[in-house]
């Protein structure tokens, strides 16, 4: 810029001295430097607008970085967590149930034999040939009242197995329940967390491309107004003085205006005008 004013100084000087061959060649040299100036501001300018969106760019990259980072952080803290509870009710239904099953076998264990009314007789009759001392007869009744006894003992074990079964399957059906429920909690919830997080980062890429536009919109005006200036800052400055009628310095005529003289008629300036100029023919 320095040396393009300095040109125009010379340019000017060429000019007013009256050296227009070396003012043109000044003027095409300025024209060509101006054009080099303005292309260079606006390459500056745009290299300038270019790094600020692109540091933009990175900072939102950094920023949605983060957010993933720190979401992925929460959502496995949040499964840790869960895995957790779920570890937590099973080794307390286990304990439940080994509880449970103690419980069960003892109450069932505790019940008192409900033997039939026909091996009740047997037993009477056992007892009271025994008490007679017919301890052969009694001995013969003993073994078929045993065999009877065996037999219903073995029923009666299965029913309790059975009942067993029944209620501790029962038991489990209750934990059971519980763990899906408790899944079912921790899955919804989980969907919450995924649904919130993707919300975020909607409101969030929405946000930086806003913050982007409006750069961009700056950015434009920024443009507009750059070129303007460069445009007025390149240009030659106003060398003609709009105040003044001469739009030619009277050091630069070829011809210097005369002094005006006192006026004549019109008639009488003309006649002696063509008087004159033939004496100056015949002379």
């Amino acid at each position: 810029m320095e040396f393009i004013n300095i040109l125009e100084e010379y340019r000017a000087k060429c000019e007013e001295d009256g050296n227009y061959l070396e003012a043109q060649r000044a003027d095409t040299q300025l024209i060509a430097l101006r054009a080099q100036e303005a292309k260079r501001q606006s390459k500056s300018l745009k290299a300038k607008q270019i790094a600020e969106r692109q540091d933009i760019q990175i900072a939102h990259n950094m920023q949605y970085t983060d957010f993933n980072t720190a979401w992925d952080q929460y959502m496995d803290e949040y499964d840790s967590m869960a895995q957790a509870y779920i570890r937590q009710m099973t080794d307390k239904h286990t304990a439940d149930l080994r509880s449970f099953q103690e419980k069960l076998h003892k109450e069932l264990m505790e019940r008192p034999p409900k033997f039939s009314k026909e091996l009740i007789e047997w037993r009477r009759r056992q007892h009271r040939l025994a008490q007679q001392k017919n301890y052969a007869e009694a001995q013969k009744i003993k073994l078929i009242a045993d065999e009877l006894e065996a037999d219903e003992r073995s029923t009666m074990n299965e029913s309790l197995q059975v009942i067993f079964t029944r209620k501790e399957t029962k038991f489990r059906q209750q934990q059971q329940a519980e763990v899906q429920a408790l899944l079912k909690r921790i899955d919804g919830r989980r969907k919450e967390h995924v649904k919130q997080r993707n919300l975020d980062s909607k409101r969030l890429l929405q946000r930086n491309r806003n913050v982007q536009a409006v750069l961009e919109s700056k950015q434009s005006v920024e443009t507009t107004k750059k070129l303007q200036d460069i445009k007025a800052g390149l240009n030659p400055r106003e060398r003609i003085n709009k105040n003044n009628v001469s739009v030619i310095p009277p050091e630069a005529r070829v011809i210097k205006p005369k002094k005006p003289s006192a006026p004549r008629e019109p008639s009488t300036t003309f006649i002696t005008t063509d008087e004159n100029a033939v004496d100056d023919d015949v002379a």
